[in-house]
């Protein structure tokens, strides 16, 4: 099997579990498992881990996502190359759909008299635009990470770290109740299609200009 026809695979295989979990968040306001999931996180109940989770939050979202776009893709342009910098910002604008698909699936965020709503938040609720950032944005700096930098250790460190922050960034919205677990799921599945998109067409790109190169 293709490289091509893998990703292919991959990027149709998300995309139907993407539209398939969608539809149901469109008629169902949460999934089993959300309050249960929801209310044992929320039960870590301390001012330091609240104020943590409210930091993360803030830095991956509103204006401070496009400052964290900026800075990400200055130092890929630094330290990786100019088509991976463009794909950073490219990836930022991607974000974008998340705004339209929050308003044709048209679900709730999580209510008060359900859980501790530790944050102000407008709209709906479906998918979380910071796990749909998340997943995008540091999963495509993980990818040109995991295939610039030679030096093992310091790659797994940073590979490790990012996964974590992408992990962190989701909790972090349950946590302050303004998404529910399946919100986050959503972001990172859809997020994830795109992402696998955007990988994609990197390596069909460098590929084609190595075959290029090769000839002359």
């Amino acid at each position: 099997m293709g490289e091509n026809t893998k990703f292919k695979l991959i990027v149709g295989f998300l995309a139907i579990l993407a539209l398939v979990i969608s539809i149901y968040a469109r008629f169902a306001p949460r999934f089993p498992g959300d309050l249960c999931l929801t209310l044992r996180l929320q039960s870590f109940d301390n001012h330091f881990l609240l104020s943590f989770m409210d930091y993360v939050s803030f830095i991956f979202g509103g204006w401070s996502s496009v400052l964290v776009v900026v800075i990400i893709g200055i130092l890929v342009w630094w330290r990786i190359g100019r088509l991976e910098a463009i794909m950073i910002p490219v990836g930022g604008l991607i974000t974008l759909v998340n705004t339209a698909l929050k308003l044709a699936i048209n679900r709730p965020r999580p209510s008060a008299d359900l859980v501790h709503v530790l944050s102000s938040e407008q709209g709906n609720g479906f998918p979380s635009g910071h796990a749909f950032f998340a997943i995008l944005i540091l999963g495509l700096t993980a990818y040109f990470i995991s295939i610039n930098l030679k030096n093992r250790t310091i790659r797994m460190v940073v590979l490790a770290g990012l996964i974590a922050l992408i992990l962190l960034i989701g909790t972090s919205r349950v946590y302050l109740g303004v998404h529910w677990p399946s919100d986050v799921i959503g972001g990172y599945l859809i997020g994830g299609v795109f992402l696998t998109a955007l990988i994609w067409f990197h390596r069909t790109w460098k590929a084609h200009h190595s075959q290029q190169h090769k000839r002359l």
